[in-house]
């Protein structure tokens, strides 16, 4: 990968490897997946939304479009024989040579429930600012045009609702989509090359935000006047490649946010008593993670030191990031699972409290994974054995490691550079968001069935 890229086609290098630009670019198609990037499931279940980047800027726009569920169940009951011509009402076909179920996206996309965004579109952050019985509102950051655009949807009717003030050609407007600090366009813009978006899980009214380059680290009040606003762009927060060469340029950025709960009767000395968050988010070009918390009320980041220093001897590999995603893997805070890119690694953290109430972030364990892995989703089913799964971009598989004996029990081979993952709990499946293959693997993970970590079927592609 070239150290010379620059300007919005940088983020997508590093992040993907996609290459940018075109001459005449054309308009996105609001039923269609391609170069797809986030995904999340709607609170009822019933809709996988997929965001298409446009990562290659070949379109005009990225897009929002959501998958139809219900339509994906009734299609895998009774699919058409493998070959032929599929329907909406009946949108998926056996696959050819016992390969798994065709399922064809546009079958199962309304187009009216699809809106346009920002070019670089990423991940999808689901918020919920009326509670658990109100819409889900989702948050999606940009690489590419610096923004990100918040959508209100409501799955609770016979039809899917999304409303984000969009127009005639499904755009999202200016007041959904949040392209400076408190959403003044004299104030500081959003940086480019946003990573991945997370919503604060324990109660406080934040979204955190790291960039990819610049060593920039931005957080979005979720309660501002008028809907969420930008409320801090915090720089010289993220630590330089220590292994680029002097001559080089230094990247230095994050990848992901996770949050550790609060025990009030054994709460971190960072939560002054559980009143802040207590927060980690991995570097992408050093080998580690950084703790900070949020001043709340005042909206103002606070960065603690670098916590841990991964250090499992990475070498000088040219051009490649180190950290990827991390989440913690039981309800106390007390274990963290964090993804090592660069080698490819799931490492396992001691997260517990000393009697300070300063954390440990010490590995324990490690397993070697497939290469070049990034996103990471845990699977704790109830009286099932917990399962941590990870995409590998480079070699097309997804890593399942079985988090009781902490080894890989299935390499599950997919499409063409598998990003996104999305636990789906009720219905036991996995979906594994294909950008290059332009779909969606479907993965059964009911530890009862007999298919138990096959890919059963495909949409789109």
């Amino acid at each position: 990968m070239s150290r010379h890229l620059h300007g919005a086609c940088l983020g997508a290098a590093l992040l993907l490897g996609v290459g940018c630009g075109t001459n005449d670019p054309r308009a996105a198609a609001l039923d269609a997946l391609r170069l797809p990037t986030g995904a999340a499931l709607d609170p009822g279940g019933g809709w996988l939304f997929v965001v298409n980047s446009n990562l290659d800027q070949r379109e005009t726009s990225a897009t929002l479009v959501a998958l139809d569920l219900d339509a994906v169940d009734e299609g895998l009951a009774s699919p058409l024989a493998a070959g032929a011509e599929t329907s909406r009402s009946r949108p998926c076909r056996k696959g050819s040579e016992g390969g798994p179920t065709e399922c064809a996206a546009h079958h199962l996309i309304d187009p009216k429930a699809s809106v346009r965004l920002p070019s670089g579109a990423g991940n999808i952050g689901v918020d919920r600012p009326f509670g658990d019985d109100g819409i889900a509102r989702l948050l999606i950051p940009a690489s590419l045009e610096r923004a990100i655009t918040w959508i209100d949807v409501d799955a609770g009717g016979r039809d899917l609702e999304v409303e984000c003030g969009q127009d005639l050609e499904s755009a999202c407007d200016d007041a959904h989509t949040l392209t400076h600090r408190f959403n003044d366009p004299d104030s500081t813009p959003l940086p480019l090359d946003a990573a991945r978006i997370e919503i604060d899980t324990q109660g406080f009214r934040y979204a955190y935000l790291p960039h990819l380059t610049g060593a920039v680290m931005s957080m979005v009040d979720l309660s501002g006047v008028g809907g969420p606003e930008i409320s801090e762009i915090e720089g010289d927060f993220f630590r330089p490649d220590p292994y680029a060469e002097k001559s080089d340029t230094e990247y230095a950025g994050g990848f992901a946010v996770a949050q550790r709960p609060c025990d009030p009767e054994h709460p971190a000395a960072i939560t002054l008593e559980c009143a802040r968050p207590h927060l980690f988010v991995s570097h992408r070009f050093w080998p580690g993670l950084r703790e900070f918390t949020v001043a709340v009320g005042a909206d103002v980041v606070l960065a603690r030191g670098d916590l841990a220093y991964i250090d499992i001897n990475p070498g000088v590999v040219d051009d490649r990031p180190y950290m990827g995603d991390l989440a913690f893997e039981d309800e106390s805070g007390d274990r963290m699972l964090m993804v090592s890119t660069t080698p490819p690694f799931l490492l396992r953290l001691d997260t517990s409290l000393d009697e300070d109430g300063e954390v440990k972030a010490t590995v324990i364990e490690s397993v070697a994974l497939c290469r070049n892995p990034n996103v990471l989703a845990l699977d704790r089913p109830e009286g099932g054995e917990a399962f941590a799964y990870v995409s590998c971009y480079s070699d097309d598989q997804i890593a399942a490691v079985a988090l009781g004996s902490f080894q890989v029990a299935a390499t599950i081979d997919v499409g063409d550079g598998p990003n996104e993952l999305v636990i789906d709990a009720e219905r036991r499946r996995l979906y594994v968001v294909e950008t290059l293959g332009g779909a969606v693997a479907v993965i059964d993970i009911d530890r009862a069935s007999p298919r138990q970590h096959d890919v059963i079927a495909r949409i789109g592609g």
